[in-house]
């Protein structure tokens, strides 16, 4: 694929700040929201972008909280519903449907802000997730004591405490080892990520910049059953393409009732690729022929 040589960044302003895009391409053409997972950032996707059709301009933006977008307010708990209302500001300033490309929680949202707009989305594309993760009702008290106790105690350390520094080994280090599932990100895959995660400190080292707030952010609280009936009262009706990686068998097993479901969708396309939870990132060219031969199929009905 010939390499994109357009790369535009600017910011969408929200009232609470911007949400930072790194955009590849023309933006004549039809337009991809390109969304990344939970502390990562646009850069995830720079190894993937230089292998995808040309033909389609695509908007890789920070989530509130990752990469340059700005925080939410301080001193509340993130809800994955915040990040919803991030979507819909990002595609209204835009003023047209999207397809939608989105990794691990990127995927989650972008699967449920697809059957909240459908009006919105022309087609969607998940990177190995697809639904929110459920808890069941024995389950969900403890769930919320957990997820605020957490959020507590990173509110106060956030408030009393510098924030740790690391030499640029020591944080790619930190990123690259600390995936999911133990999968390990190479060097490739990493420093895009922390082109855009990475302040400088006053000791020459360097600080993270997303939010920590992140690591206790709350769910919508549903169980497996009110998962099913709520799939089976609004599924998704645009084109669905679910690439999901054969090393990571985890969400295949613990949520197999739901991916049977979601495969029985009209319009559901379904590939596994080698490789682990970060395939798209470290070896993009696994799942890059998946996505142009899904994003070309549609173009004439675009």
């Amino acid at each position: 694929m010939e390499a994109k040589t357009k790369i535009d960044e600017f910011n969408i302003p929200v009232p609470w700040g911007h949400i930072a895009v790194k955009a590849w391409g023309d933006s004549n053409d039809p337009h991809v929201l390109v969304v990344h997972g939970r502390l990562d950032n646009a850069g995830g996707f720079d190894n993937l972008m230089h292998l995808l059709p040309n033909c389609f301009y695509y908007v890789c933006m920070d989530l509130p909280g990752h990469g340059k977008s700005s925080h939410f307010p301080a001193h509340l708990p993130l809800q994955t519903l915040d990040q919803v209302i991030a979507y819909k500001l990002a595609i209204a300033h835009f003023d047209k449907k999207f397809i939608i490309l989105g990794h691990s929680y990127g995927a989650q949202l972008a699967l449920l802000f697809t059957r909240l707009y459908p009006n919105l989305v022309e087609k969607i594309i998940l990177l190995d997730a697809f639904h929110l993760y459920t808890k069941e009702v024995k389950d969900l008290k403890k769930y919320l004591i957990k997820k605020l106790e957490s959020f507590l105690d990173i509110d106060a350390k956030l408030a009393t405490r510098q924030p740790p520094t690391y030499t640029y080994e020591e944080a790619r280090e930190r990123i690259s080892g600390n995936r999911y599932q133990g999968e390990t990100l190479l060097t490739k895959a990493a420093d895009p990520l922390l082109a855009r995660m990475l302040k400088s400190a006053d000791n020459g080292k360097y600080t993270f910049t997303f939010d920590q707030r992140m690591k206790s952010y709350i769910n919508p609280l549903h169980d497996r059953r009110f998962a099913k009936e709520s799939l089976l009262e609004d599924p998704v009706t645009c084109p669905v393409l679910l690439i999901l990686a054969k090393q990571n068998q985890k969400p295949i097993r613990k949520y197999a009732d739901i991916l049977d479901m979601i495969r029985k969708w009209k319009n559901v396309t379904v590939r596994f690729v080698e490789g682990g939870h970060d395939v798209h990132n470290n070896y993009p060219e696994r799942v890059a022929p998946h996505i142009t031969e899904f994003l070309l199929k549609q173009e004439a009905k675009l």
